[in-house]
């Protein structure tokens, strides 16, 4: 009977402390939120759904301070410190979601303490217009981008780069078209990665 009472406190101990992910996804220029959406984003719609999945979060780039603060409140952190040792934090942005990403990781880091577990950028692009080049707050960043035209993002130092460029020159795409043909083949790419190493492993 002792027996059976400690296996069973050790994997009720062990389901409590397993690792969920608060997952968010950040889009860019042309997206609104997901209730009166008129142009899809693939930072939300590719966002995955099951898994070891705590909570999810659709935000926009020009999303407020107080939406970002909304979603590191739930790591529950005091002193620069995080309580809630079950959590980490992924993010997957695309476009002008990036900076907005980029600000939530740094609340994240002051606040809790902690680097985002990992982070997900799909042609990452500064306001007004440019490649986002800003270093990532993250254990673990990928980046995928491509460079014609001037909506364009960067390889980005700390981060496993993919170049889509060549591809786009396969397809003969060119300028924003390429910028869309990465949004969706990044986003399905990073999707497919974040189940496979966080959220099913």
């Amino acid at each position: 009977m002792k027996k059976v009472l400690s296996t069973f406190l050790f994997l009720l101990c062990a389901t409590t402390l397993a690792t969920e992910y608060v997952v968010v996804g950040v889009s860019g220029f042309g997206t609104r939120k997901p209730e009166n959406a008129w142009q899809p984003s693939a930072a939300h719609d590719l966002l995955p759904t099951m898994g070891k999945i705590y909570s999810q979060h659709k935000i926009v780039h020009y999303a407020k301070t107080a939406e970002l603060q909304e979603i590191v409140d739930e790591f529950e952190c005091n002193e620069g410190k995080q309580q809630r040792d079950d959590l980490k934090l992924i993010v997957l942005v695309n476009s002008w979601g990036s900076g907005k990403g980029h600000k939530l990781a740094q609340m994240y880091k002051k606040q809790c303490g902690q680097l985002a577990e990992a982070f997900y950028i799909v042609d990452g692009v500064k306001k007004p217009i440019g490649p986002f080049k800003k270093k990532i707050l993250a254990n673990s960043c990928y980046n995928i981008y491509q460079r014609k035209g001037a909506v364009r993002g960067n390889k980005i130092k700390g981060c496993e780069n993919i170049n889509l460029t060549s591809e786009c020159d396969v397809l003969g795409y060119g300028g924003v078209k390429c910028h869309i043909h990465a949004e969706w083949t990044g986003g399905q790419h990073f999707a497919d990665h974040m189940r496979e190493n966080y959220l099913f492993n």
